[in-house]
């Protein structure tokens, strides 16, 4: 896996979703933030992007704090849970690309940590996931998620 430092990512009109959830609730969840999207006539305009920010066992199931950005044609007044961000940007990012099952990406977590350490950089940002083809991953085709973790630009 290639590590590349000083990346940037930037979205506008992004539509985000962020609460404590089961894991078992995820998928039920998304697909229900995506039909409100709908609903109100956007248009996604971008990939969808995920960050978790915890996780915690409670009685045998995970809890995930987890957030969903997905960027859509315009600007729209979203209600709670949902809201809406003008500007998605995340500059001073270390990336990785990876290739395969979503359930396996710790290992580009783990690369980009060792990565963020070697180079005694100082990691400010949880890792957010771009999933760059999520619109074919209904077919046999492998995910390509590409991650990017927010770095403090000082040299200190």
């Amino acid at each position: 896996m290639e590590i590349e430092s000083g990346k940037e990512i930037k979205f506008e009109n992004v539509a985000s979703f962020r609460m404590n959830m089961k894991e078992s609730e995820i998928q039920k969840l998304v697909v229900e933030f995506i039909n409100h999207l709908n609903k109100m006539g956007t248009k996604k305009s971008g990939p969808m992007i995920t960050a978790i920010f915890g996780v915690e066992a409670i009685s045998d199931e995970k809890m995930l704090d987890m957030e969903f950005l997905i960027p859509i044609d315009r600007k729209v007044e979203l209600n709670a849970p949902y809201t809406f961000k003008r500007i998605f940007h995340l500059v001073n990012a270390v990336h990785t690309r990876y290739k395969g099952k979503p359930n396996d990406i710790q290992t580009a977590y783990d690369e980009i940590t060792y990565f963020i350490q070697k180079n005694q950089m100082h990691q400010i940002t949880v890792a957010y996931n771009v999933n760059v083809n999520d619109d074919k991953t209904q077919s046999s085709e492998v995910p390509i998620i590409d991650v990017y973790v927010g770095v403090n630009a000082s040299c200190l």
